[in-house]
C-alpha cells in the first residue's frame, strides 16, 4: 500500500517537472529563440502605398484672404442660375461678397420660367456674365446674344466640372450623375474656341491630401496668374483652346484615357475665361495654396472690361426665349426651386447688392 502511494507521488512529481520544464523551454523559444521580435511602432511603418517617392501627399497650406485689386464700382455681374443645375448659393458667398464689397452689383439671372427676364435682356445691363456648369440648353438667340455681348467687351467666365467627380458630389452643385461634360457647356465654350475633355483629372504621384486634389501651376506671367505660384483643383475637367493659363503638374492622369500628361485647367480666349472646376470658389478649396489669389484675379477680370455699346446685345427680332426644359430645384444649400425674389438670397452687407433679374 505504501509502495503504491510512493509510486503515485513519484509519477505526479515527474509530470509536474515535465510541465515546468516545458514552460521554461517555451518561454525561451518565444522570447529568445531568434532574437527579439517586438512589434514595430506604428510610426515605423514604411508602406510604399502610404509614403514613398512614387506617391506623396503634400497638403497645401491654407491661408490668405480673398481680395480684388480692381475697382468694381458701377459694374454689374450677372450669375446664370436659370441654365445651371442644383447650385448651392451659399457656396457662392465668397465670390458675391468680394465683388459687392468692391462696389459691384451682383444679380442672379433666374430666367423667364422663374418670372425673370430673358437672358439677352439681362445681358444688356451687365458688364460680366458667369456660367456655372449649365445643364439647360442655350437657345440660338441666347448663344448669339452671348457672342455679341463678349464681342462688345463684356466679360464671360465659364466654370465647369465633371457631372460626377466622386460620390461625394462636392462643389457648387447637388447630387451628380456621370463623369462626362455637361452637354450645354460644350457648344457654349465651342463658340469661343474652347472645349472640355471628358473625364476628370487625378494624380497618384503628387497631390494635396487626396489623389483627386491635383496641383496646377501658371504657364507664364499674365493678369490671371499674378501672385499665383501653385493652385489646387478637385477632380477638374481638362480645358483646351485659347491661351492656356494654368496647367496641372506632370504625371496627372485623365480618368477616361488613363493618359499621364500635363493638362490645362484654366484658359482664356479674348473676353472669355473658362475654368475646369467650380470647387476653387468654395470654402473648402478657396484658401488652399494660392487659390484665393487666382480667384481674386478672376474677379478682377470680370470687372475690368469696357463694353461698347453699353447695351449690347441689341434686342433680337424674334425667337428670344429662356432655357429649354424645367428648372431644377436648388442644391444642398437651396432647399427647393430657385426663387426669383431678392429677399430669398442671404442678407447682404450694407453696400452689397444681390438681386434676381427684373
Amino acid at each position: 500500500m505504501a509502495a503504491n502511494s510512493s509510486s503515485t507521488v513519484v509519477r505526479a512529481g515527474f509530470f509536474v517537472g515535465i510541465l515546468i520544464l516545458s514552460a521554461v523551454v517555451g518561454t525561451v523559444a518565444i522570447g529568445g529563440g531568434g532574437g527579439s521580435q517586438a512589434a514595430p511602432d506604428v510610426t515605423q511603418v514604411n508602406a510604399p502605398s502610404f509614403n514613398s517617392d512614387e506617391s506623396v501627399a503634400t497638403p497645401a497650406a491654407e491661408s490668405g484672404d480673398l481680395s480684388m485689386s480692381a475697382d468694381a464700382s458701377g459694374k454689374v455681374v450677372v450669375i446664370d442660375v436659370a441654365h445651371a443645375g442644383d447650385i448651392d448659393r451659399e457656396a457662392l458667398t465668397p465670390l458675391v461678397s468680394t465683388l459687392t464689397e468692391n462696389g459691384a452689383t451682383v444679380r442672379y439671372h433666374v430666367g423667364e420660367r422663374q418670372s425673370g427676364s430673358p437672358l439677352n435682356e439681362s445681358l444688356r445691363s451687365a458688364d460680366a456674365f458667369v456660367v456655372l456648369g449649365a445643364e439647360q440648353r442655350y437657345t440660338e438667340s441666347e448663344m448669339n446674344g452671348l457672342t455679341e455681348f463678349s464681342d462688345a467687351g463684356g466679360r464671360v467666365l465659364l466654370l465647369n466640372e465633371p457631372s460626377q467627380a466622386s460620390p461625394a458630389g462636392l462643389g457648387l452643385f447637388g447630387p451628380v450623375r456621370s463623369d462626362s461634360v455637361t452637354m450645354p457647356m460644350a457648344p457654349l465654350a465651342s463658340q469661343y474656341g474652347l472645349s472640355y475633355g471628358n473625364g476628370y483629372l487625378y494624380n497618384m504621384h503628387e497631390y494635396d491630401t487626396n489623389y483627386q486634389n491635383v496641383y496646377a501651376t501658371p504657364t507664364g506671367d499674365t493678369e490671371l496668374t499674378e501672385g499665383v505660384d501653385r493652385t489646387v483643383f478637385y477632380a477638374a475637367l481638362p480645358v483646351q483652346g485659347g491661351d492656356t493659363v494654368v496647367t496641372t503638374t506632370e504625371q496627372t492622369t485623365l480618368s477616361k484615357t488613363r493618359r499621364q500628361d500635363t493638362y490645362g485647367v484654366v484658359a482664356r480666349s479674348g473676353n472669355v475665361v473658362t475654368v475646369g472646376d467650380t470647387n476653387v470658389f468654395t470654402q473648402e478649396f478657396l484658401y488652399r495654396a494660392d487659390n484665393e489669389q487666382l480667384v481674386g484675379n478672376l474677379l478682377d477680370f470680370l470687372v475690368t472690361g469696357e463694353k461698347s455699346p453699353a447695351d449690347a446685345p441689341q434686342p433680337a427680332d424674334s425667337g428670344e426665349s429662356g432655357p429649354g426644359g424645367s428648372l431644377p430645384g436648388a442644391g444642398t444649400g437651396g432647399g427647393g426651386a430657385l426663387p426669383s425674389e431678392p429677399d430669398s438670397t442671404p442678407a447682404p452687407e450694407p453696400n452689397e447688392t444681390m438681386r434676381a433679374d427684373q
